[in-house]
């Protein structure tokens, strides 16, 4: 059973803090434009698509390698990805905006909306949720492993910490879950419903989700696991409302590089959530972690006192790699989607921002 890879996720992530250049032998390739880029993952047999913007203008946008084994099965710049991790994202911005309507507070416990807390979890708040200093465990299951709400809870709640509420990050798949359920709680929608009223149309992102998108049949890419055609990940075993909650929440939502451009620019624009509340949504609220210089909610934060401030967030199953990155000083948003999972897709941004912010 295929489970999300968290430990290689930390690991991968963690390779974010590094300066890549392109190749590692002596006749080293290094990118300079957007030329070099193309030709470099040309070389390196990319499958994806990595789309750079600036404000409303997209710098680059190209897609490469396959989507399946159909007739005329590559992938174009509108491939559906598995965006993995980057889901946190929309997951922290469903609480932020319930918080906004003054549905909830990020000081609200587990023990306001749960029934049977244990006394060592029954005080951990929704903002260490957000940020995983919850001390609560990765996960407790495989990512298309069936399960009911009531036994994931009781899973969850049986657990042992790793560490002490609020004192130390730890990355939980499983506090997202639970972030999750609370949006389905408070606001009486299911999550991807909540997600789509109030986050997917307002940012015109039609080709986002789990299982409300009317997708063609060729439109999501399959998965590819050494060269290896694997499904498509909704062809795995979902609910009739998507994931179920080992994965629903923190991961797995699928989207397009375009859709993602959208989701930067309604960020950036305080479509969705208004100035003050976009400003608690990308602060470090959180540090040190082992992945990022600090997080914020759902995302990584760098040089924060910098005009290069950097928010990003990667994802990965077996099958896919996801990152995106946004300069919010500068209005640069860089996106990697991938059908193939390969640490090499987490040097993309990096090698395109040593470039691009060059003074």
């Amino acid at each position: 059973m295929k489970k999300i890879k968290t430990i290689v996720l930390l690991l991968t992530l963690s390779f974010l803090s590094m300066n890549f250049s392109c190749s590692t032998s002596d006749d080293e390739v290094k990118i300079e434009d957007f030329s070099s880029l193309d030709t470099e993952l040309i070389a390196r047999d990319f499958t994806g698509v990595v789309l750079v913007a600036q404000n409303d203008d997209i710098l680059f946008n190209k897609a490469y390698g396959r989507k399946n084994s159909q007739e005329n099965g590559f992938n174009d710049i509108n491939t559906v990805f598995d965006m993995g991790s980057i889901t946190k994202q929309f997951t922290a911005a469903g609480i932020l905006k319930l918080e906004m309507q003054n549905e909830l507070s990020v000081n609200d416990s587990l023990s306001k909306y749960f029934d049977a807390v244990p006394n060592d979890k029954k005080n951990i708040t929704i903002h260490q949720l957000l940020t995983h200093s919850s001390g609560l465990v990765v996960g407790i299951g495989g990512d298309y492993e069936t399960i009911t709400e009531e036994a994931f809870l009781e899973q969850v709640f049986d657990s042992e910490l790793i560490s002490p509420v609020g004192e130390r990050f730890n990355y939980s798949n499983v506090g997202y879950s639970l972030l999750g359920l609370i949006i389905e709680k408070v606001s009486g929608l299911d999550y991807e419903g909540f997600l789509r009223s109030e986050i997917f149309e307002p940012s015109n992102m039609y080709h986002t989700g789990y299982i409300i998108p009317d997708w063609q049949d060729n439109e999501v890419a399959n998965g590819y696991l050494n060269g290896v055609e694997d499904n498509k990940p909704n062809e795995e075993n979902w609910s009739d409302n998507g994931p179920y909650l080992n994965l629903k929440g923190n991961g797995g939502i699928l989207t397009r590089a375009n859709d993602l451009l959208l989701w930067s620019q309604s960020i950036l624009n305080n479509t969705v959530l208004d100035e003050v509340t976009t400003s608690k949504y990308l602060y470090p609220h959180f540090e040190p972690t082992n992945i990022y210089d600090s997080y914020g909610y759902g995302w990584g934060i760098e040089n924060n006192d910098s005009e290069n401030k950097l928010v990003l967030h990667g994802g990965t199953t077996d099958l896919f790699a996801s990152d995106m990155w946004i300069y919010p000083n500068k209005g640069i948003t860089i996106i990697a989607l991938s059908n193939e999972f390969e640490a090499s897709v987490y040097t993309i941004a990096r090698d395109i921002s040593n470039f691009l912010l060059v003074e």
